[in-house]
Protein backbone atom coordinates (compact mmCIF):
# COMPACT_ATOMS: atom_id res chain seq x y z
CA UNK A 1 0.00 0.00 0.00
CA UNK A 2 2.77 2.55 0.81
CA UNK A 3 4.11 1.68 -2.39
CA UNK A 4 1.07 2.30 -4.58
CA UNK A 5 0.63 6.01 -2.40
CA UNK A 6 4.57 6.68 -2.78
CA UNK A 7 3.74 6.25 -6.61
CA UNK A 8 0.96 8.21 -6.62
CA UNK A 9 2.12 10.98 -5.21
CA UNK A 10 5.57 10.95 -7.62
CA UNK A 11 2.81 10.86 -10.73
CA UNK A 12 1.00 13.65 -9.11
CA UNK A 13 4.20 15.82 -9.10
CA UNK A 14 5.29 14.63 -12.18
CA UNK A 15 2.34 15.44 -13.64
CA UNK A 16 2.03 19.43 -11.82
CA UNK A 17 5.25 20.21 -12.64
CA UNK A 18 5.75 18.76 -16.43
CA UNK A 19 6.01 21.79 -19.07
CA UNK A 20 3.27 22.58 -21.22
CA UNK A 21 2.82 22.60 -24.68
CA UNK A 22 4.34 26.17 -24.72
CA UNK A 23 0.90 27.94 -24.58
CA UNK A 24 0.56 30.80 -21.90
CA UNK A 25 -1.08 30.42 -18.64
CA UNK A 26 -3.98 33.05 -18.63
CA UNK A 27 -3.37 34.24 -15.16
CA UNK A 28 0.16 35.44 -14.99
CA UNK A 29 2.76 33.98 -12.46
CA UNK A 30 2.59 36.31 -9.52
CA UNK A 31 -1.25 37.11 -9.77
CA UNK A 32 -1.44 32.68 -9.65
CA UNK A 33 1.61 32.68 -6.98
CA UNK A 34 -0.26 35.43 -5.02
CA UNK A 35 -3.88 33.70 -5.10
CA UNK A 36 -2.53 30.89 -3.90
CA UNK A 37 -0.24 31.83 -0.82
CA UNK A 38 -3.13 33.85 0.45
CA UNK A 39 -4.86 31.64 3.15
CA UNK A 40 -7.68 33.65 4.19
CA UNK A 41 -11.28 33.76 4.87
CA UNK A 42 -11.78 36.19 1.91
CA UNK A 43 -9.85 33.58 -0.97
CA UNK A 44 -8.93 34.06 -4.00
CA UNK A 45 -9.18 32.58 -7.45
CA UNK A 46 -7.38 30.51 -9.70
CA UNK A 47 -7.58 30.07 -13.87
CA UNK A 48 -6.31 26.60 -14.38
CA UNK A 49 -7.07 23.54 -16.76
CA UNK A 50 -8.15 20.26 -14.89
CA UNK A 51 -7.55 16.95 -16.89
CA UNK A 52 -9.70 14.24 -15.82
CA UNK A 53 -7.06 11.55 -16.26
CA UNK A 54 -10.17 8.52 -15.94
CA UNK A 55 -11.71 10.06 -19.11
CA UNK A 56 -9.13 12.37 -20.89
CA UNK A 57 -11.61 15.53 -20.53
CA UNK A 58 -10.25 18.46 -19.36
CA UNK A 59 -11.89 21.62 -18.59
CA UNK A 60 -10.36 25.50 -18.37
CA UNK A 61 -11.80 28.03 -16.04
CA UNK A 62 -11.67 29.55 -12.26
CA UNK A 63 -12.22 27.94 -8.89
CA UNK A 64 -10.65 29.35 -5.05
CA UNK A 65 -7.28 28.62 -4.48
CA UNK A 66 -8.17 27.03 -1.45
CA UNK A 67 -10.85 24.51 -3.37
CA UNK A 68 -7.41 23.58 -6.18
CA UNK A 69 -5.14 23.27 -3.08
CA UNK A 70 -7.86 20.43 -1.46
CA UNK A 71 -8.32 19.06 -4.92
CA UNK A 72 -4.71 17.83 -4.82
CA UNK A 73 -4.14 17.10 -1.50
CA UNK A 74 -7.31 14.30 -2.14
CA UNK A 75 -5.31 13.48 -5.03
CA UNK A 76 -2.39 12.79 -3.08
CA UNK A 77 -4.51 10.39 -0.53
CA UNK A 78 -4.96 12.63 1.92
CA UNK A 79 -8.45 12.16 2.56
CA UNK A 80 -7.51 8.57 3.86
CA UNK A 81 -4.58 9.25 5.74
CA UNK A 82 -3.98 9.52 9.33
CA UNK A 83 -3.59 12.64 10.96
CA UNK A 84 0.31 13.21 10.75
CA UNK A 85 0.33 12.23 6.98
CA UNK A 86 -2.37 14.63 6.17
CA UNK A 87 -0.48 17.71 7.80
CA UNK A 88 2.11 16.77 5.56
CA UNK A 89 0.36 16.38 2.53
CA UNK A 90 -1.44 19.64 2.67
CA UNK A 91 1.82 21.28 2.74
CA UNK A 92 2.47 18.87 -0.33
CA UNK A 93 -0.33 20.22 -1.98
CA UNK A 94 0.18 23.67 -1.24
CA UNK A 95 3.71 23.68 -2.34
CA UNK A 96 2.45 21.89 -5.82
CA UNK A 97 -0.17 23.99 -6.09
CA UNK A 98 1.90 27.23 -5.72
CA UNK A 99 5.25 25.86 -7.56
CA UNK A 100 2.94 24.59 -11.21
CA UNK A 101 3.94 27.21 -14.31
CA UNK A 102 1.37 26.34 -16.87
CA UNK A 103 -1.56 26.17 -14.04
CA UNK A 104 -2.41 22.46 -15.49
CA UNK A 105 -3.36 19.88 -13.10
CA UNK A 106 -4.42 15.78 -13.57
CA UNK A 107 -6.70 14.47 -11.21
CA UNK A 108 -8.13 10.81 -11.70
CA UNK A 109 -9.75 10.90 -7.87
CA UNK A 110 -13.53 11.72 -8.25
CA UNK A 111 -13.43 13.73 -4.72
CA UNK A 112 -10.48 15.73 -6.25
CA UNK A 113 -12.92 16.33 -9.09
CA UNK A 114 -15.03 17.55 -7.57
CA UNK A 115 -13.34 19.79 -5.18
CA UNK A 116 -12.39 21.59 -8.90
CA UNK A 117 -15.69 21.50 -10.69
CA UNK A 118 -16.58 24.67 -12.26
CA UNK A 119 -19.51 26.49 -11.03
CA UNK A 120 -20.53 28.11 -13.89
CA UNK A 121 -21.98 27.88 -17.31
CA UNK A 122 -20.24 29.58 -20.45
CA UNK A 123 -23.11 31.76 -20.82
CA UNK A 124 -22.50 32.84 -17.56
CA UNK A 125 -18.78 33.53 -18.47
CA UNK A 126 -20.04 35.13 -21.76
CA UNK A 127 -22.21 37.73 -19.40
CA UNK A 128 -19.67 38.23 -17.01
CA UNK A 129 -16.67 38.99 -19.73
CA UNK A 130 -19.34 41.95 -21.23
CA UNK A 131 -19.84 43.38 -17.74
CA UNK A 132 -16.22 43.26 -16.98
CA UNK A 133 -15.99 45.25 -20.63
CA UNK A 134 -18.99 47.28 -19.78
CA UNK A 135 -17.76 48.40 -16.20
CA UNK A 136 -14.29 48.24 -16.69
CA UNK A 137 -11.99 46.82 -13.47
CA UNK A 138 -12.30 49.67 -11.39
CA UNK A 139 -16.26 49.84 -11.47
CA UNK A 140 -15.73 45.74 -9.99
CA UNK A 141 -16.05 46.50 -6.42
CA UNK A 142 -19.62 46.29 -4.48
CA UNK A 143 -19.60 49.71 -2.76
CA UNK A 144 -20.23 51.24 -6.52
CA UNK A 145 -23.66 51.68 -8.15
CA UNK A 146 -22.19 49.87 -11.57
CA UNK A 147 -21.96 46.61 -9.46
CA UNK A 148 -25.08 46.34 -8.19
CA UNK A 149 -26.31 46.26 -11.69
CA UNK A 150 -24.55 42.67 -11.95
CA UNK A 151 -27.42 40.59 -10.01
CA UNK A 152 -26.90 37.17 -9.45
CA UNK A 153 -22.97 37.42 -10.98
CA UNK A 154 -21.86 39.65 -8.15
CA UNK A 155 -21.78 35.86 -6.42
CA UNK A 156 -20.88 33.72 -9.41
CA UNK A 157 -16.93 32.48 -10.48
CA UNK A 158 -17.48 33.35 -14.14
CA UNK A 159 -17.04 36.99 -12.78
CA UNK A 160 -14.05 36.07 -11.37
CA UNK A 161 -12.43 34.71 -14.14
CA UNK A 162 -13.70 37.63 -16.51
CA UNK A 163 -11.15 39.48 -14.13
CA UNK A 164 -8.86 37.74 -14.13
CA UNK A 165 -8.51 37.32 -18.08
CA UNK A 166 -8.37 41.20 -17.51
CA UNK A 167 -5.07 40.69 -15.46
CA UNK A 168 -6.07 41.32 -12.51
CA UNK A 169 -7.17 39.22 -9.43
CA UNK A 170 -11.00 38.21 -8.15
CA UNK A 171 -11.17 37.09 -4.33
CA UNK A 172 -15.10 35.78 -2.72
CA UNK A 173 -15.66 38.56 0.05
CA UNK A 174 -15.86 36.34 3.42
CA UNK A 175 -19.02 37.87 4.42
CA UNK A 176 -20.85 38.70 1.69
CA UNK A 177 -19.71 35.98 -1.10
CA UNK A 178 -19.15 38.62 -3.62
CA UNK A 179 -16.46 38.76 -5.73
CA UNK A 180 -14.18 41.78 -6.05
CA UNK A 181 -11.65 42.60 -8.22
CA UNK A 182 -8.29 43.99 -7.25
CA UNK A 183 -4.84 45.14 -9.26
Amino acid sequence: MKTKVRLLVACVVLLCYAPSNGAEAAQDQAHYRGAVANQSTSPFYVHITIKDDRDGSSATGCVGANFLVGAIFSELGGDAAPRETQIALLRKAHEIALNSTDHEFHFANSAALANVRLEYTEGDLTQAEAAVKSIGLNGLTPNTPEYQTLGRLQWSAALACAIIEKGWSARRADITGQIIASP
